[in-house]
């Protein structure tokens, strides 16, 4: 059965190793209970003082260079659920902070290997996103999580934009088990996200939850304004989601209408929300998103030939 051994020097004649085994304890308490083990026996040896004062940055690179050599030469070793396991606990330690300096090119390159190796991809790939989904609630590191996918291989787009949908649904609190994996779908499905992503309806969502947790139900200016720059950020993250979705791969020209539906949803749900001030960079910030992507879909929609029997795509209303 495939395992890890840690080793961490102590002292000159002193060293402790703990056995990780990847199918006998939950992925998430593995960090803690390691870390409570190595307290527990570095404490007999110097008087309850800490091993080390930061993460052991270069130990734990080495762990992921190895683990990389390992799957890369016998890539049958390990089971899709020991792989799951271990994508899921390097998406967990990339969001250590004490870890920042470390090289991503390790990270993903173990990334593509543990990919690569899950035999059954089909299944497994709707399961890992789901779980990568659960390793945190703030917006930023869920951003982070998604970009931290290589997105030069076929199943690390694939991953990217499946994922992107499931942390969408989630920030804006939908309840969707299931992750659409077909791209016609991901796409029709982004335009139903778009019409809920306007700033003003998020900040009326954060503002009637923050007047449901206050003592006498009002909110003053101050407060109000720290919302709006939340429910702006949120959009902003959101939009960056959305453009992983949508922006990731080729598509055909069955995909065109899709994309012309997104284009006028973009302009009359989120650009038409926006009004700027030259007080408030944060909403010209993510207006000029809103431009970029904007742009994006249009090359896209360029690129593909018309529908059929059609030389120009005509505006249809919103039903």
């Amino acid at each position: 059965m495939p395992f890890i051994c840690m080793s961490v020097s102590l002292h000159q004649h002193h060293a402790v190793s703990k056995c990780i085994s990847y199918t006998d304890i939950p992925l998430l308490q593995r960090s803690s209970e390691t870390q409570m083990t190595l307290g527990e026996k570095g404490s007999e040896d110097s008087s309850s003082k800490p091993i080390f004062s930061t993460l052991p940055e270069s130990n734990i690179l080495n762990v992921v260079k190895f683990l990389g050599l390992c799957t890369s030469i016998h890539p049958e070793g390990y089971q899709d659920r020991e792989l799951m396991l271990l994508t899921l606990m390097l998406f967990k330690m990339s969001l250590e902070k004490q870890l920042k300096q470390i090289p991503l090119v390790d990270f993903q390159s173990l990334l593509i290997n543990l990919m690569k190796n899950l035999r059954d991809w089909n299944t497994k790939m709707p399961e890992l996103c789901l779980g990568i989904n659960e390793l945190s609630s703030h917006p930023h590191n869920l951003l982070w999580l998604v970009q931290l996918v290589p997105n030069w291989t076929s199943r690390g787009r694939q991953l990217r934009q499946c994922l992107s949908l499931a942390i969408i649904s989630k920030l804006l609190d939908e309840k969707h088990e299931d992750v659409p994996n077909a791209s016609n779908l991901q796409i029709s499905i982004l335009h139903h996200y778009l019409v809920q992503m306007k700033p003003s309806d998020l900040l009326k969502k954060m503002v009637l939850k923050k007047r449901a947790e206050q003592p006498d139900g009002t909110i003053d200016d101050s407060l109000h304004l720290e919302l709006e720059k939340q429910a702006y950020y949120l959009t902003y993250i959101l939009l960056h989601l959305v453009g992983e979705v949508s922006c990731s791969h080729s598509f055909s020209s069955g995909q065109r209408k899709h994309f012309v539906l997104l284009c006028g949803a973009l302009e009359k749900h989120v650009k038409c929300d926006i009004r700027e001030d030259a007080r408030l960079f944060y909403r010209t910030k993510v207006k000029d998103l809103v431009a970029r992507i904007h742009g994006k879909w249009q090359e896209i929609i360029q690129n593909c030939r018309p529908t059929q029997g059609q030389l120009h795509d005509f505006w249809v209303p919103d039903s």
